[in-house]
C-alpha cells in the first residue's frame, strides 16, 4: 500500500503547472473542442494556455455541399501538442467541400498552426481511436493512456494523478491477488524518470520517512 501511494505521489508532484496562462489559441468554427490538456472541453471559443507545451483534441465538425445535397462531416478525434510561450497562435483547417475530401482528412488529417505573423508552429499530431462502440467514450481516460504512450502526439507532463488513479484497477495481480510488484517497479521508474531533481530528492525523502 506504501509503495502504491508512493507511486500516485510520484505521478503528482512530477506534473508542473505554470502560474501564468500566456499563450492564446484560436480555433475555426469548423473545430470542436474535445480535450484541453487532459480536461473535458467543449465549443471553439480563443483558449488561454500556459506558457510551455500543450495539447488540445478536437474534431472537424462541418455542413458541405456536393452535388446538391448538404452533408455533415465529423472527424475523429485529432489530438495536437505544441508549445509557445508569450504569443497567440490560430489554428487552420484545410477546406473541405467533398466526400474525398472529408475521407482524406479523416485518414490523414492536415492543418497548419499560425503564429500572429503568419509563421508556421511547429507541432505534433495524430488521431485519437478507440475500437468498437463510440458511445459515451470517456476521453480524459483514453487520453491519459495515450499520454501515458509513445504515440507522435503523447504529452506525459498533461497525465492528471487522478486518471492515473482510475487507471489503477488495471494494474496486474498474482494468482494471490497481490499487486504484481514487477509492475509497480515500471511505473515507479517511468515517473521518477519524468521527474525533475527537486521532485526525485523529495520523493526520496518521503518514502525514506
Amino acid at each position: 500500500m506504501k509503495l502504491r501511494t508512493a507511486l500516485f505521489s510520484l505521478a503528482a508532484c512530477s506534473i508542473s503547472f505554470s502560474s501564468f496562462a500566456d499563450v492564446t489559441l484560436n480555433l475555426p468554427n469548423s473545430a470542436e473542442l474535445v480535450l484541453v490538456n487532459g480536461v473535458n472541453a467543449e465549443g471553439n471559443a480563443p483558449q488561454t494556455l500556459n506558457n510551455g507545451s500543450n495539447q488540445i483534441a478536437f474534431r472537424y465538425d462541418k455542413n458541405y455541399r456536393e452535388n446538391g445535397d448538404t452533408h455533415l462531416f465529423r472527424s475523429e478525434v485529432v489530438v495536437m501538442t505544441f508549445a509557445g510561450n508569450d504569443a497567440t497562435y490560430t489554428l487552420q483547417l484545410p477546406h473541405i467541400s467533398s466526400a474525398y475530401q472529408a475521407q482524406k482528412f479523416n485518414n490523414h488529417p492536415t492543418m497548419s498552426l499560425l503564429s500572429a505573423d503568419g509563421s508556421e508552429v511547429p507541432f505534433k499530431h495524430d488521431v485519437l481511436i478507440k475500437n468498437g462502440l463510440q458511445i459515451n467514450r470517456d476521453f480524459p481516460q483514453e487520453i491519459a493512456q495515450y499520454n501515458l504512450s509513445k504515440a507522435p502526439a503523447a504529452l506525459a507532463s498533461v497525465v492528471t494523478a487522478s486518471e492515473i488513479q482510475r487507471m489503477q484497477p488495471a494494474i496486474p495481480a498474482t494468482k494471490d491477488n497481490k499487486v504484481d510488484q514487477a509492475y509497480v517497479t515500471k511505473m515507479l521508474n517511468y515517473w521518477y524518470n519524468k521527474a525533475d531533481t527537486t521532485t526525485q530528492d523529495n520523493f526520496k525523502a518521503s518514502i525514506n520517512k
